[in-house]
């Protein structure tokens, strides 16, 4: 078994090491026992399709040994003991776990050793089988029941089987008897988070706390944690505030304090964030977090100050600059996101060249201020400067990228042919870089009214690259263009087949329909579909209300176009929100919403023909 001592008694003590037998090990293992047990070595049959037979040789071989929990069993390392081994690790090795786990089971019970049982455990995890792993789990904590491993183990997979009966009170008695509580409380929360249920999770865990360890902050952390999980902000955030209270010191309270407490009361969560801050300047993550915050809600300057507050104090902390650029950019101060780039760029270069190469990320830093610059450059209309700048990446896996983004810069100046050139120029080094190449051409002919060419060159990639879910979702949308809904509908299918949770092939296909007003129940049962895969989406938001808007349901209609529309301002969602309105008699906010969707985009069809329909000037 493995490595193992012979004793004084004549007996084996069986190793601390994991059961690993390799088949040539097993293969000479087998040809030394032939000759004493030729009818059972005779059984394991590597060429057998059918697997090793694991039925024990007959007659008497050793007692049951019984040993104080935590011993290691003295057995003979019999021919039955070795052969059922063996041929379970043959069996292993032909895919058939659950069969060499069973006897693995068997035999540790016989044996009394657990590491036969975790073992078994391995080979039912390898075989996907939960029920089997819970069986080999538990026979392997009964075996060593002071290994805190195998009873982690077991309590995990009771849970993820859905067995709870009896889980709150094992947790309690194993969280009371742990002299770390902490650690004890970090591992229930593994075996919690196998719980689909996060409500059962929470009353567990409520029933597992007793009275003292409740006090500690690491239990009002925990259940801070699987209170957010469950949805009960309230109870999260008071939570939060109770481990603060505890431990007036710990940042990720605070933190928790921030993130929990601001669904459930905003401004005082804030409060809150900002008197830790004030009694802890250093609190590096919780100033992140609330900066990251505040820029969510919009409020950049407030998110710009903390990042320049933190600055001040840790001036060597160069990340801090890109934060600022990035925040600088949300806020539209392109000149002053672009200048701490510079200087940040200026930091990256001189780590470079004060390292070996390869030892900082200095490289992969500056990739990402060379992405922002040329943005900034393209927003700006600098397309030779943002071309320019996508020069400077260096990052060999960012290349290929690089070129494509350059060639759609390109194709923005009207270069067209220029930037198609970009793209059969580059070279691509595996697939993926292939299919970005090929996306890449399409959407330039596509932007170009090329929507043949387009179409064409995704049909020859869809015979090259058959069952590639993004090729076909491209060509479903040029489909739409060309009024072959037939073609989008399979292609669209055929995505969804692929890909069951691809929430935009639901959506684009449910869009359709209600857009023709046709079969306006399964537009309704893709889009929901849709919605229930990506609930926040705003595109999918504008679906479900277009499609609200043509079931004759205009106060749904609007509910969800101003959600989508306050996530995303795009001119189609502007249009939809404006032509229902408009229906509604608020013709001013209508136009309102038309004339800004036509200054943000005035070749986007949707407005044009929506402003044509309503009669309204842009």
């Amino acid at each position: 078994m493995g490595d193992c001592a012979i004793n004084r008694t004549g007996c084996v003590k069986l190793s601390h090491k994991p059961i690993k037998v390799g088949i040539a090990a097993l293969a000479l293992a087998l040809a030394g026992l032939q000759a004493g047990m030729p009818a059972q070595a005779a059984e394991v049959r590597p060429r057998d399709a059918a697997g090793p037979k694991l039925l024990p040789p007959r007659g008497p071989e050793t007692e049951v040994i019984r040993l104080r929990p935590g011993q290691l069993p003295y057995v003979s390392l019999t021919g039955d003991i070795l052969y059922r081994l063996m041929a379970s690790e043959i069996a292993a090795q032909r895919g058939l776990f659950g069969t060499a786990a069973t006897t693995l089971v068997n035999l540790s019970r016989e044996t009394g050793d657990p590491r036969i049982a975790h073992r078994a455990l391995e080979f039912q995890l390898a075989g996907g089988n939960l029920p089997g792993a819970l069986e080999a789990a538990r026979t392997w904590a009964n075996l060593a029941p002071y290994d805190t491993e195998a009873t982690s183990t077991e309590l995990a997979l009771a849970a993820a089987n859905g067995q709870t009966q009896g889980l709150s009170q094992a947790l309690r008695k194993r969280i009371d008897d742990a002299s770390d509580k902490t650690v004890a409380i970090a591992q229930t929360m593994g075996i919690l988070g196998r719980l689909s249920d996060r409500r059962m999770a929470l009353r567990i865990l409520d029933d597992a706390l007793s009275e003292k360890v409740r006090k500690l902050p690491a239990a009002h952390m925990a259940l801070a944690d699987v209170a957010h999980a469950a949805g009960d902000e309230v109870r999260a955030a008071n939570e939060a505030r109770a481990a603060l209270a505890a431990d007036p010191k710990s940042e990720p309270a605070a933190q928790r304090v921030l993130e929990y407490g601001t669904k459930a009361d905003p401004a005082r969560a804030e409060a809150d964030a900002r008197a830790f801050i004030q009694r802890n300047p250093g609190a590096r993550k919780l100033r992140l977090l609330l900066a990251g915050q505040l820029a969510d809600r919009g409020q950049y300057d407030a998110a710009l100050t903390e990042l320049q507050a933190m600055s001040r104090r840790s001036p060597e902390d160069f990340d801090l600059l890109f934060m600022q650029a990035q925040l600088s950019y949300r806020a539209g101060h392109l000149d002053q996101a672009r200048t701490l780039l510079q200087q940040y760029l200026e930091v990256q270069d001189q780590r470079q060249q004060a390292a070996v190469p390869g030892a900082t990320d200095a490289g992969a830093a500056a990739t990402d201020a060379h992405v922002l610059l040329s943005r900034i450059a393209e927003d700006q209309g600098r397309y030779d400067d943002a071309v320019n700048e996508l020069s400077g990446i260096d990052d060999p896996t960012m290349r290929y990228a690089a070129h494509m983004r350059q060639a759609a810069l390109r194709a923005k100046q009207g270069r067209i042919d220029d930037a198609l050139a970009m793209v059969d120029a580059a070279d691509p080094q595996d697939d993926e870089e292939r299919l970005q190449g090929v996306l890449a051409k399409a959407q330039i002919l596509r932007d170009a009214d090329r929507t043949d060419q387009a179409i064409a060159v995704l049909q020859a990639a869809d015979k090259e690259m058959p069952d590639t879910v993004e090729v076909k979702y491209e060509l479903a949308m040029l489909n739409e263009r060309r009024g072959r809904v037939d073609e989008l509908e399979r292609l669209l299918r055929e995505v969804i087949e692929l890909d069951p949770e691809h929430a935009h092939a639901y959506n684009a296909l449910g869009y359709t329909l209600a857009d023709r007003n046709q079969r306006l129940p399964e537009a309704q049962a893709l889009i929901e579909k849709a919605l229930a895969l990506s609930p926040d989406d705003p595109f999918i938001l504008d679906s479900m209300g277009w499609l609200r808007f043509r079931q004759g349901k205009s106060d749904d209609a609007v509910k969800y176009l101003s959600r989508a529309y306050a996530a995303r301002p795009e001119a189609d969602i502007a249009a939809h929100l404006a032509e229902v309105l408009w229906t509604q008699g608020k013709q001013d906010r209508a136009t309102d919403l038309l004339r800004a969707a036509y200054r943000k985009d005035a070749k986007n069809t949707t407005v044009l023909d929506t402003l044509k329909r309503l009669g309204v000037q842009p």
